[in-house]
């Protein structure tokens, strides 16, 4: 039976199961122990992963500067032109707007 705070009991273990950062983590809590105790051991455990600790998630990722990101866009137009070449002539009409 799942409430809402990620715990819940498959046979006789309890898991943690919630998403951070869009990425779902999962967790063997223990087996035979109360639902209480589980509580305990699941703040324990996802204070650990949202802080990095638990060598879950890597390093964060750094946001991508307006020029990159229009690097890599032109990139992946001048690919996808070969599928549909009209691709190719709207990236190149908004390149030319982001630069301006």
């Amino acid at each position: 039976m799942r409430r809402g705070d990620g715990l819940y009991l498959r046979g006789r273990t309890w898991w943690l199961d919630f998403t951070h950062r869009g990425e779902r983590h999962v967790a063997r809590l223990g087996k035979n122990i109360s639902r209480t105790g589980a509580g305990e051991l699941a703040r324990v455990q996802r204070g650990a992963i949202l802080k990095g600790e638990a060598g879950i998630g890597g390093p964060k990722r750094q946001d991508l500067t307006v020029e990159k990101a229009s690097e890599l866009f032109l990139a992946w137009a001048e690919r996808a032109s070969a599928a549909a070449p009209s691709a190719l002539i709207a990236s190149a009409s908004s390149d030319s707007r982001l630069h301006s």
